[in-house]
Formats: C-alpha cells, sequence, structure tokens
C-alpha cells in the first residue's frame, strides 16, 4: 500500500475499542486517509473489511481463505530484493475478470472501489523503471447449484 499509508499510525486503549465508522468519522479526516482495510479473526474465519472515508461508501466484506506473510515469501525466494526503494511509487493495479460495463453492480463497485484504493497511473508520464511492483485482484465466479459467486 506504500508510499501512501499511515504508516506512524499506532493503536493505543483508547481507539482499540473504536467501531470501524468512529474510525471513519474522527481519524481519518485529519490524516487525509481514503480507505481503512481492517482484518479482523474469531475461532472461524478471518474477514477483511474495506471502508471508505469519511463515510462516503459502503464497506465491503471479505472472508480470508489463506494468506502469506512477507517473511514467509522471502525465505521461499532465491535471492531475496530487499530495496526500501521498491515502495516509494505506487504499484500497477490490474483487476482480472471483474467484468465491463455489463457486469453486475456488485461486482463493479468491488473493481471501482479496488481501483480507488490506489493513485492512477498516467501512461503518458509514467517512467517503465517506476512500474517495480503490482497488485493483482482476481475475481472467481464459482457457478455450481445456485449463482454463488467469490472474489479472491
Amino acid at each position: 500500500m506504500c508510499p501512501y499509508t499511515a504508516l506512524n499510525f499506532k493503536e493505543d486503549a483508547h481507539n482499540r475499542k473504536m467501531t470501524l465508522s468512529h474510525y471513519a468519522t474522527t481519524l481519518t479526516t485529519s490524516m487525509g486517509l481514503t480507505h481503512i482495510l481492517s482484518l479482523s479473526q474469531n475461532e472461524s474465519k478471518i474477514n477483511l473489511r474495506i471502508a471508505r472515508t469519511p463515510t462516503q461508501g459502503p464497506t465491503l466484506t471479505f472472508q480470508v481463505t489463506s494468506f502469506s506473510l512477507m517473511k514467509h515469501v522471502k525465505s521461499i525466494q532465491r535471492r531475496p530484493v530487499v530495496n526500501p526503494a521498491l515502495y516509494l511509487s505506487p504499484p500497477v493495479v490490474i483487476t482480472n475478470n471483474f467484468g465491463d460495463i455489463s457486469a453486475a453492480p456488485h461486482v463493479k463497485l468491488m473493481r471501482i472501489t479496488f481501483q480507488n484504493m490506489f493513485p492512477v497511473i498516467h501512461v503518458a508520464n509514467v517512467k517503465l523503471s517506476d512500474c517495480r511492483r503490482v497488485v493483482l485482484f482476481n475475481y472467481i465466479r464459482k457457478e455450481s447449484d445456485g449463482n454463488s459467486e467469490s472474489s479472491e
């Protein structure tokens, strides 16, 4: 999410008890944040909630089925790259299988939310050497007995 991330935000006893909507209205306006990503866990599942701030949009909720920590990915690589300069420019955002204009409204909402979480890259002005990271959002439609759909 770098370079546009609140890296110095610290949780304390006061704001630990705040709800996501309270964060969106009070804390994010002073920091200039546009989105909040919240992970929560109970005994059976891990949820990811993405909220537009300050209360300007819906909250998207996803169930996390699997994840990998950065230290585990680096331990598997033969030559791990540790370059802090990689995080100075925003990543290229790819939304795969989210459809076009004829897509369902909830699919369009997910695509627009994912695209707006990151700054726009102007193709005419960007240097190719600045594009060092990619964020891929892949939408998988599961068609079984019902018309259930999921996103990864």
